[in-house]
Formats: C-alpha cells, structure tokens, sequence
C-alpha cells in the first residue's frame, strides 16, 4: 500500500514537472516574441510616469468640484458675558449669563456654483490635456519605432546589394581568368562589394539609437525585439475631412476648455461685488433669580467700499486672464492647422513618390544592371558601366525605403493631428 502511494505522488510531481516545464517554455517563448507596436503602445500608455501624475491631477480637481460648491463650515461660539470682575458670580447681577451662539456665512449670490462649475472645466481641460499628451507619447513612439524599422530594412538592403556586387566580382574574374578583363576591374567589384560593410555598421548604429528611445520611451532595462514589419496605420481619407477632425484635438479640446474655465473666472470675480451674508443666532442662560433667558440674531454683510482698489482690480485681473487663454487657443489652433496641412501635402507628394519609385524606377534600375551586368560578361560593356547600375539599384532600393518610412510618419502624424481621444494601432 505504501509503495503505490509513492508510485502516485511520483506520478503527480512528475506530472506538477512537466506542467511547470512547459510553461516555463511557452513564457520564455512568449517573451521572445518580437514586441508589436500595438503591444509597445499599450506599454507606453501604461507605465509613463507623467500621465499617470496628469490622471491623479484630474482626480484632484474632480474632487475640488465638489468642495468648492459646498457652503461653508459654520461657527460654534460659546461664552460668558457681563461677568461681575469682583466675584465672578453667574447669579449674583442680572444680565450674567453663558451663552452658545451659531452663524452660517453665505457668499455672494452664485458664487459657490460658479466656483464648482469652474473646477469642472479644469477637470475636463485636463482631461483633454492627458488625451493629448497620451497621443503625443503614441507618435513619439510611432517616430522611434519606425526609423528603427526603416534601418533594420536598410540593412537587409545592403545585404542584398551584397549578392549583387558578388555577382559583379565573379562575373570580373570570370573575364580575367579567361583573359579578357583586366585585374584592376576584379579589384574595383571586389571593392565596390566591400564599401557596403560601411554602410550596414552606420545602418546598425542608427537602429541601436532607435531601439533604445524605444526602451526609454517604454521604461524598458534593454532594447526590445521589435517586429520587422510596416504597421497598419489608419490614413485621412481628404484634407477636408481631416480639418474637420482637428477641432476635435484633445490640445485643442483642452485649450478650449481652459479658455472656458477663464471666462467664468471672470463671472467669479464679478461677483465680489456683492456682498457676502452672514447669519447668526446665540440664546444666553441667566442665572440670576427671576431673570429670563435670552435670544439675539442678527444680520452681517460685508462691505466693498474701495472696489476701485480691490474689486475691479480682481475683475480686470480675471478678464486679462480670459483673454490670455481665447489667445493661446487661437494660436494653438492657427499652429495646429498649418501643420496638418503641411504634413497632408507631404503626405500626397510622398504616396506618389513612393509608388513611383516602387512600380516603375527601382525594377528599370534592377533590368538595367541585370542588361550591363550580361552585356559586360559578353565584352559589350565596361566595368564602370556596371558599378552605376549597381549602384542606381541601390539608390533606388534605399530611396522606396525612405518614402515609405516618410509616409508612414506623416500618416502617424496626421494620426496625431486627427485623433479624437483615442490612440490607434
């Protein structure tokens, strides 16, 4: 009995064994994943410091909105009054009493509203200003990742160049064994060939500097693994439908509010015109013999006596202050539409570039080294003629590249300057 019951508990240790192997495995295959830019997106929303300080601001205000609406507290006041100095008696003199009084302040007539709608403005201006700033963060991610991807490209480029100019050098010494080149043009392939190394070790330096704003940007120890593929990005329909969308920028939403926000200021200010209200009433106990009790109210107003001096200078002060914010949205606004109809023309010159270049360009240059290269090996051509087209196929292999990074920034940037609130993959 005691032997199958080790017989089992091996089995399920070995069992506990292998589960736990296998997860261990499919964890660490996980993590060798390459990172997806929508993964390193929701990373980067998730673990930047700044926006989650921006989030506990809105909390704050939020609660502000309520407290600053309530009225406030009142006083509690307790006393002895008209004692005798000789005895301190309570009971010896009439009009000897202790008293418990309560007052209640109220300020000016809508004032309190006022303050609470204002703090709700500022909580919805920070709102908008998190949304932004949350999409600012996304295209600078957008920015690092695909220069990263575009010199992971180029590398691959050049490597392939590589296979070009091998076939250069074979087709060189390929005439020079047989007595028809010369040395010097095995020489000039061979160096062709390996001036590329250059370019991929600056290439290689590029993607490091990228990759670490990466791992910056995501608050990550080492530079992520990231997939070597163009993301999806959504692309603005017309230039039309994108000013459209502007006026829906969380900055701008945010600039707005704040404008809002300053313009009730002014409503506030205006109402330290008015007086504030203080109402109180005290009940007195007298203990003298045959004495009644007593009870007071009574009616405080404030003042404003001086409002040229106090008053209107909070006024002016507020109305400065409103018109400082209606001019930072103005600005916001004009700087805002001027860059999104920049980056959408550089977005059109560069769709029709990149399709130029990818349709028509990079295959004649490809066509004319395959025709040079078979004209050289037959002793039609010279070895110059070759080097060109090699390095027009270059160029040209490079240049896509580069318009097609282009138009993914740009189109990341009108992303940006679309965005409603809500990042994009």
């Amino acid at each position: 009995m005691d032997a199958n019951l080790l017989e089992r508990l091996s089995a399920k240790n070995s069992m506990r064994l292998l589960a736990g192997m296998l997860l261990c495995f499919s964890t660490a295959a996980a993590c060798a994943d390459p990172l997806s830019l929508k993964d390193a997106q929701a990373i980067a929303l998730r673990q930047n410091p700044g926006l989650g300080a921006l989030t506990q601001k809105i909390v704050e205000l939020k609660h502000q909105a309520v407290s600053v609406a309530q009225l406030p507290d009142p006083h509690l006041s307790l006393g002895a009054e008209n004692l005798p100095l000789n005895s301190f008696s309570m009971n010896h003199q009439q009009m000897s009493m202790l008293s418990v009084g309560l007052s209640q302040t109220f300020p000016s007539f809508g004032k309190l509203g006022l303050e609470g709608r204002q703090t709700r403005v500022e909580a919805a201006a920070a709102t908008d200003t998190l949304q932004g700033q949350s999409a600012e963060l996304v295209l600078l991610l957008r920015r690092a990742w695909l220069q990263a991807l575009y010199s992971n490209k180029a590398i691959m480029t050049v490597r392939h160049q590589e296979q070009l100019q091998a076939e250069s050098v074979q087709a060189a010494l390929a005439l020079y064994r047989s007595a028809r080149g010369s040395e010097a043009n095995v020489l000039r392939a061979q160096l062709a060939r390996d001036d590329l190394a250059n370019d991929i070790s600056k290439l290689q330096a590029e993607r490091t500097r990228y990759l670490a704003q990466i791992a910056q940007i995501l608050n990550l120890s080492q530079p992520p693994s990231i997939q070597n593929r163009w993301p999806h990005l959504p692309s603005p329909k017309t230039l039309r439908t994108a000013e459209t969308r502007l006026l829906g920028q969380p900055l701008l939403r945010s600039a707005q509010a704040q404008s809002r926000a300053a313009q009730i200021g002014v409503q506030v200010a205006q109402r330290s015109y008015w007086p504030n209200v203080t109402v109180s009433a005290a009940y007195g106990q007298d203990f003298h013999p045959g004495s009644p009790n007593w009870l007071s109210v009574g009616v405080n107003l404030s003042l404003p006596i001086f409002p040229e001096d106090r008053q209107a200078q909070n006024v002016d002060a507020a109305r400065a202050k409103a018109l400082q914010a209606q001019y930072r949205y103005d600005d916001q606004h004009l700087v805002l539409i001027q860059r999104l109809r920049s980056t959408f023309a550089r977005y059109t010159a560069l769709k029709k570039e990149w399709t130029r270049t990818d349709e028509h360009l990079l295959p004649k240059a490809q066509q004319a080294f395959s025709a040079t290269l078979a004209a050289y090996t037959s002793g039609q051509a010279h070895m110059d003629a070759v080097l060109r087209t090699q390095n027009a196929v270059l160029r040209y292999a490079l240049t896509r590249l580069q318009y097609r990074r282009d138009l993914a920034l740009s189109v990341a940037e009108l992303d940006f300057l679309t965005t409603q609130g809500r990042t994009t993959s």
